[in-house]
This record gives structure tokens, sequence and C-alpha cells, in this order.
């Protein structure tokens, strides 16, 4: 009979996995130019300087192109777009010229009371025409 090989199975921890692959990082980017080093540590600052300006929402693809669209029509960044946009909802929300009543539906997570279910046609979705 043949005998199987049992092999053991490495599972790292991801903490310990992210850990090593900093060191990783780091032992590559200290073999580089000190000029290279520099620019990325700047990129790192740079980026990290942003971090408080950034924010991820959910957005269906529909809306995400058209804001992407006007931003290019209007040649200038989806971000400040999105942000004016924002902006006027806080301000008419607070006004009490919005109602959010009428989208609101009973969710089902622990976490939220409600869910905001939109007709499509606020959502930008056009329905292609049939045969042409």
């Amino acid at each position: 009979m043949a005998e199987s090989k049992t092999q053991r199975r490495s599972t790292l921890d991801p903490a310990v996995a992210d850990l090593l692959k900093g060191m990783q990082q780091k032992q590559s980017e200290a073999q580089l130019p000190r000029k290279e080093r520099e620019r990325l540590s700047r990129e790192r600052a740079k980026i990290q300087s942003r971090r408080d300006l950034r924010a991820t929402y959910d957005l269906p693809p529909s809306i995400r192109e058209e804001i992407r669209v006007l931003a290019e029509e209007l040649r200038l960044p989806a971000s400040q777009l999105v942000t004016l946009a924002l902006s006027r909802f806080l301000t008419e929300y607070k006004k009490g010229t919005i109602d959010l009543g009428k989208y609101k539906q009973p969710s089902r997570s622990p976490r939220y009371d409600w869910n905001l279910i939109f007709p499509e046609e606020m959502l930008f979705v056009s329905k292609k025409k049939k045969g042409g």
C-alpha cells in the first residue's frame, strides 16, 4: 500500500501576514536609491494627509456614471461636484424641504431601522429602446 503524504497547511493570522508584508516592503524599499525612497515617503505622507477628507459610500452605478460624465463635461473634480450636491441636500433637509419618509421602508438589518428605496427614474436608469 502506498502511504499518503500529509502536509500541514500553514495558516497565518491576518495581522501577522500584514506585519510580514510590511517588513518585506520596508526591506525592499531600503534597497532603493535615496531619491526614490524620499519620493515614496512624500507620496505616503500625501495620502495620509488626505485620509480625513475621504469617505466611502455605496452608490448605484448609474449615479456614479452620471457624476463622472457631468464632472468631465464641466471639467472639474467629481469629488467637488459631489461635495456641492451633498451640501445642498443637507441644507435642504435641515430646512425641512426634503421628506425622506416617502422613500423609507423597514430594514431587516439589526443595525438600521430603515432603508431608502428610490424609484428608477431617480436613479437615472434609462430603458433601452427595443429594435434600434
